[in-house]
């Protein structure tokens, strides 16, 4: 269980409470909220351009699947979406559609779904884009352009696309994918900074001639080139901007004077300026009207009359001058390119048409054939200008027959429908299959036999599927919602239609409140559960016993969703310190745990009380999925513990006595030397030892590989023949005798422990010791601090580390000189391991180590005289076998960098160890690095050496 959001949930909800959302949301069709977010595209604005939100888990900057759909831009290239949406998840992108682009890509659902209109996917079937540089004509090219853009107006354009194909930064000496793009455009270093950012994310269609010319160009090539990548975007960007400047005012100003820039399959980019075409024909847009006008005053039905042997003339509709040039030139029409389809399956069987001498579209029911279908057909006209072509795209609708009847709706069954839907149990997490639950039948809510039932809701954007099955019988809902909603908030529609054409009016089914999942706590079984535990009883010194109480949490929780509970039983997480005190009471000597091993919640309560206390507790607390995003967690519980008697006859500790005596200490320590008999493994990893003096003898444990992640608990005297006295200032002073190379040597270390005054050491880890090894050797005083864990558990969490691990369990706190001497200052390390790309492109792995609230000033490189305050930070294991290469040295890798990032004024050091730069070394799954930092002479008796051991998972996690 991650007992830090756990913990962190408990206090959310303790603040914020409970709700419902806000409720509505806004679309481009309707009226936007108050401060909402306004996502503008162009390089002329996109008119019914797809916005949409490009998800990190599917391809990247392609609309699939795994995208959300938020809607169609209007004639300003806008839409706009309520204040507050989450696009953390993703990258804001739209893509233009052709005609036709809606139904073959099976859009029309996903466009219906992101509005809040009375819509169906078949309304959108003839939608396609219009880039209102060339008002009426539809888009030739179908192009995704994406903006790494935030904030409340967002722009998108080919612009703001060349940021978002250039890689993140991986180092602070990278040049930033802004200011790559601002060299392309104007030259390197002419723009940059907060200008650069300006003029990049701006709206250049008005404002900046030349730039929205060389947007024109990077659509086309975009359009035409597959290999359209970070790095031939550029040079294609360098060349349009060659080719604009050889225009004149009046060409910049044009939007039929265009080109682009050739890339070939292998990713050369042609280097000659292109040459710009001849003007393309524009559409009239006082004719389109005027045509289109003509063509919605049809009045065209199914009929069963077959037409004659030369078809039957419908309609003729003028068409002269509906194309001109720039100039004025009137363009002639191709006649051998009409297309006349039906907009859903583009199938023509009923209808023909043809230019005549006149200049006049007719239209005919084509011979033989009789119209047997309703529904929207269009009529598409090319100019006949060589490889510079426009189109225009006309449409008409085919009715029902006269005294057609529409579908009725069976208002009976939508009574009983609606009230299935009441029913429902939406919960916020929870997975929902509604064939689970009942069957809703959509057949059943129309009288008539219907040909096509169609479905539309809103309630897929947040994390419900609602669909027809294959059958289009019945209603299907799955999934699990992301979020809480009032009832009514998110709908299903349903529209019947007859083989005859006509719909019904729309059936809108009401979904319920979406709730919060919860597990809630039963008051009564708290006070049983505390009445067994007012009946221990704790005495300094006497080993608890609880073997004739039935401790059991699980009936102290009740939930309304369904889920394997999982429990929690320690102290409040310390946010502000990153302390995890899971298994911790107030009471020194006393812990609690739950059955984590079988995931029950069997509670132990164990150990020795040490201090007479009154007043001491803990809490427990549950979970489901508590890992995951859609976790469910319980409010804590506080547990309060019997007061803690002085034990029956108190003896005075001998005098000389140490706290360091009879007690195991738990030590991260370096070292090749792993217990199986080979003398020198090769290269130094982090390993836990444990410590013990007793009785005058130096103690230790004997150490195994298993000493990489777990502490032992026995402790033995050891080869090295080590024991130790209390001298008069009561420091502990240990002696090792040991054979080196035949001789016997003798070493001497005075063990004091440190004054936590003020870097008090329970911030660190409950009951630990900061202690100072101090030894002459040739006349001078060597020192060394480490930290003596009291509890392995603490020590075992910083050699357990995963990639994948949360914060709460990558962090670790330490104390660090302040700015006054003798002050020191509680911070924390955190460690990264991931893979990036570097500045050429090129990935490589790498594990960071940042030390919170700490500037890399100093740190390697000593000032005004001082040391500097680590002598090396290295990172060893295994696989690390190169010998002295670039900073590798035997089974180690030195770090590659140190800078300093800033986060809300705070700086953080950033230690980085780089994989694979000169070399091909990959971070290898399942394989455990030790992460040392040794502290210089100079600081020794003032800091710790920082070790870790950390393992890759094949996965990160970087909060």
């Amino acid at each position: 269980m991650k007992k830090v959001s756990l913990l962190a949930a408990s206090v959310a909800l303790a603040l914020v409470g409970c709700g419902g959302s806000d409720g509505g949301s806004d679309t481009n069709t309707g009226t936007p909220s108050a401060g909402g977010i306004i996502i503008t595209g162009f390089d002329g604005y996109f008119k019914n351009a797809v916005v949409f939100l490009d998800s990190n888990i599917g391809t990247k900057g392609q609309l699939d699947q795994s995208d959300t759909i938020l809607g169609l831009t209007n004639t300003k290239g806008q839409i706009t979406l309520p204040k507050g949406t989450d696009l953390s998840t993703g990258t804001i992108a739209l893509q233009t559609l052709k005609p036709g682009d809606v139904v073959k890509l099976g859009l029309g659902d996903r466009i219906a779904a992101a509005t809040n209109k009375v819509d169906f996917a078949s309304d959108y079937s003839d939608t396609y884009t219009t880039d209102m540089d060339l008002p009426g004509q539809p888009m030739e090219h179908s192009v995704v352009f994406r903006s790494q853009q935030t904030g409340d107006n967002v722009v998108i354009s080919p612009i703001t696309d060349l940021v978002a194909l250039q890689a993140p930064v991986a180092l602070r000496t990278d040049v930033t994918p802004e200011q790559k793009v601002c060299d392309s455009l104007f030259g390197e270093n002419e723009v940059t900074g907060k200008e650069c950012t300006a003029k990049l994310y701006s709206d250049f269609t008005k404002t900046d001639p030349k730039l929205h010319k060389t947007a024109q160009i990077l659509t086309d090539t975009k359009a035409k080139n597959t290999n359209y990548t970070a790095e031939t975007a550029l040079k294609a960007t360098v060349i349009a901007v060659a080719a604009v400047e050889t225009l004149s005012s009046d060409e910049l100003k044009d939007p039929t004077i265009r080109t682009d820039v050739t890339i070939s399959d292998s990713g050369t980019v042609e280097d000659t300026p292109p040459v710009f075409t001849e003007s393309k024909p524009l559409l009239t847009e006082a004719k389109y009207n005027e045509v289109q006008n003509a063509f919605d005053s049809l009045n065209i039905k199914i009929t069963k009359e077959v037409a004659g042997s030369k078809g039957t003339l419908l309609t003729s509709i003028n068409i002269s001058d509906l194309f001109t040039m720039h100039n004025g030139k009137t363009v002639e029409i191709d006649k051998s390119k009409i297309s006349v389809g039906y907009a859903l399956d583009n199938k023509n069987q009923s209808f023909y048409g043809r230019i005549n001498d006149k200049n006049e579209f007719e239209l005919y029911q084509t011979a033989g054939q009789s119209i047997t279908s309703v529904g929207k057909v269009n009529v598409i006209f090319t100019t006949a200008n060589g490889e510079n072509n426009t189109t225009a795209n006309f449409s008409f609708d085919v009715q029902a027959e006269a005294g057609a009847v529409k579908p009725t709706i069976n208002t009976e069954y939508l009574a009983e429908a609606k009230e299935t839907l009441v029913n429902l149990p939406l919960i916020v997490g929870q997975p929902f299959n509604i064939l689970e639950e009942m069957t809703l039948s959509a057949d059943a809510l129309f009288n008539e036999t219907v040909k096509t039932i169609e479905l539309s809701s809103n309630a897929n954007a947040i994390g419900l599927t609602i669909k027809l099955d294959e059958y289009q019988k019945d209603i299907i809902i799955s999934g699990r919602p992301t979020s809480t909603a009032k009832a009514g908030e998110y709908f299903i529609q349903l529209r019947a239609t007859t083989d005859n054409g006509l719909s019904s009016e729309v059936v809108k089914l009401e979904l319920p409140a979406i709730i919060e999942g919860m597990i809630s706590i039963n008051q009564n079984e708290v006070k049983l559960l505390q009445d067994q535990i007012n009946s221990l009883d704790l005495t300094v010194g006497d080993l608890i016993n609880h073997e004739a109480l039935d401790l059991d949490i699980t009936p102290l929780f009740t939930s309304n969703v369904t889920g394997k509970i999982e429990y929690y039983a320690g102290l409040e997480f310390d946010k502000k310190q990153k302390n995890n005190h899971e298994y911790y009471t107030t009471i020194p000597g006393v812990r609690v745990h739950t059955d984590e091993v079988n995931g029950l919640g069997t509670l132990t309560i164990l150990g020795t009380p040490e201090e007479a206390i009154k007043g001491g507790y803990f809490y427990v607390a549950a979970g489901i999925n508590p890992d995951a995003e859609n976790e469910i967690i319980s409010k804590m519980v506080k547990i309060t513990l019997p007061d803690v008697k002085p034990a029956d006859e108190v003896i005075p500790p001998p005098a000389g006595t140490h706290p360091l005596e009879n007690k195991n200490w738990y030590v991260l320590e370096r070292g090749s030397d792993d217990g199986d008999g080979i003398e020198d493994n090769n290269y130094s990893r982090v390993w836990c030892d444990t410590y013990r003096f007793e009785d005058g003898i130096a103690l230790s444990n004997n150490r195994s590989p298993s000493n990489s992640n777990t502490c032992s608990e026995e402790t033995a005297p050891q080869d090295d023949n080590g024991t130790y006295v209390i001298d008069e200032n009561n420091n502990l002073v240990a002696t090792f005798t040991f054979i080196e190379d035949g001789e016997e040597l003798t070493e001497t270390f005075t063990v004091s422990i440190n004054d936590d005054t003020n870097a008090p050491m329970d911030e660190i880890s409950i009951g630990s010791k900061s202690v100072l090894f101090s030894m002459e050797e040739q006349g001078q005083i060597e020192h060394e601090t480490k930290t003596f864990f009291a509890e392995k558990t603490d020590a075992e969490k910083r050699i357990n580390v995963k990639s994948s691990d949360g914060p709460e369990l990558r962090d670790a706190p330490l104390y660090w000189p302040g700015q006054q001497d003798g002050e020191y200052v509680l911070r924390s390390t955190s460690l990264q391991m991931n893979t990036a790309e570097n500045s050429s492109g090129n990935s490589h792995d790498y594990i960071k180590v940042w030390i919170n609230g700490v500037s890399c000033d100093g740190l390697f490189e000593g000032f005004d005289g001082d040391s500097p305050i680590f002598e090396k930070f290295i990172v060893t294991s295994d696989s690390i076998s190169l010998d002295d290469v670039n900073g590798w040295h035997g089974n180690q890798l030195g770090y590659s960098s140190c800078f300093t990032a800033e986060e809300d004024g705070t700086p953080n050091a950033v230690i980085s160890f780089l994989f694979g730069m000169n070399d091909n070394y990959t971070l290898n799954a399942n394989e455990t690095y030790s992460i040392m930092g040794k502290v210089s002479n100079g600081w020794s008796s003032a800091l710790s050496d920082i070790n870790f051991n950390m393992t890759w998972t094949g996965s990160t996690n970087n909060d």
